[in-house]
């Protein structure tokens, strides 16, 4: 009956609007972040146990001058499902005041949510990450303050028309050293002979969206953590519909200067593409023409202070078809 009289109360609140949905917390009751997400559990993923397994995630977004969360970002899942929901305090209550276009196709299991800046201009941009089967879907968001604007390189699904995200299994990248974060996805290793080897593909923003920017052969990224001296070799296979010309870039360290290498050699095939002499702590981006073979072998060597970095990603000009 609890259960049933719980539901007839939600059903009852979503009617009025989702959009404002309210929950105040009983006097003198002490409730955690985790609690009060909890309270905003979407009705339509709550599924008997046998059905689904509900899950939820969240991170506070910001925080009152006594350090009490005052907006919430939260995810829901009943393990194939999804929502996502902003949630604010207001008088003593919270309150869903924002969740995304409801053209987006959200679903998944376990979930999880990250705060941070991916286009450096100082507010926190919100990441979600759902997994699904060996898979992680990720969705980018900006907060404005009043709603959730969707970043996330989509597709249109078959069915439906809704938007599905392009972002799966990728990370965020900086790849002009520019404080802007680019999307790096690398698709799955074919699992049927014969399938084809699908490029790397990177995703730039512009505007309030990211767009597909370019097919690449491949991006790597290579840390110094000691004062030992090393070498790393990584193989590099040319995907079957890239033409080149090939173009190598070096991203040295961080945004901002830190974490640069003062020297390094890089060579494929045995050939050397770059030497110490072309790195010091002022040079952020290097850029090589190179010659690929079908398959290829990247020898990097980092020489200088430990904790520096580098990123290299191989460009071709021309893909067919």
């Amino acid at each position: 009956m609890g259960r049933c009289s719980n539901y007839i109360r939600t059903l009852f609140l979503i009617s009025a609007g989702i959009i404002g949905l309210v929950v105040t917390p009983t006097s003198g009751q002490e409730r955690t972040v985790a609690s009060i997400v909890e309270q905003f559990n979407p009705y339509t993923l709550d599924l008997p146990a046998d059905i689904g397994d509900r899950h939820q995630c969240f991170a506070v977004y910001e925080t009152d001058p006594f350090g009490a969360p005052r907006t919430i970002v939260a995810a829901y899942s009943d393990g194939t499902d999804a929502r996502i929901r902003v949630l604010r305090a207001r008088g003593g209550t919270f309150d869903v005041i924002a969740e995304p276009s409801p053209d987006l196709f959200l679903f998944g299991a376990w979930c999880d949510v990250t705060l941070a800046d991916v286009d450096a201009d100082g507010r926190k941009d919100v990441r979600v990450d759902f997994s699904v089967n060996r898979d992680t879907v990720s969705w980018l968001f900006r907060w404005d303050g009043q709603l959730l604007w969707n970043l996330t390189p989509t597709r249109e699904t078959a069915v439906g028309g809704y938007q599905m995200s392009s972002f799966v299994n990728g990370d965020l990248v900086d790849a002009d050293n520019d404080g802007t974060k680019e999307i790096f996805v690398q698709p799955a290793s074919p699992q049927l002979s014969g399938e084809p080897l699908l490029p790397p593909v990177l995703y730039r923003l512009v505007g309030s969206r990211y767009v597909e920017a370019m097919r690449l052969v491949g991006m790597w990224n290579f840390s110094r953590e000691t004062s030992t001296l090393g070498t790393d070799t990584v193989s590099v296979s040319v995907p079957p519909y890239a033409r080149g010309p090939y173009t190598l870039r070096v991203v040295n360290g961080l945004p901002g200067g830190t974490a640069r290498v003062m020297g390094a050699e890089l060579r494929i095939n045995g050939k050397e593409v770059l030497s110490p002499a072309d790195f010091d702590n002022n040079v952020g981006v290097i850029e090589r023409a190179v010659t690929l073979l079908p398959e290829n072998e990247l020898t990097v060597r980092l020489v200088g202070q430990p904790s520096t970095e580098i990123q290299i990603l191989i460009e071709s000009e021309r893909w067919t078809p």
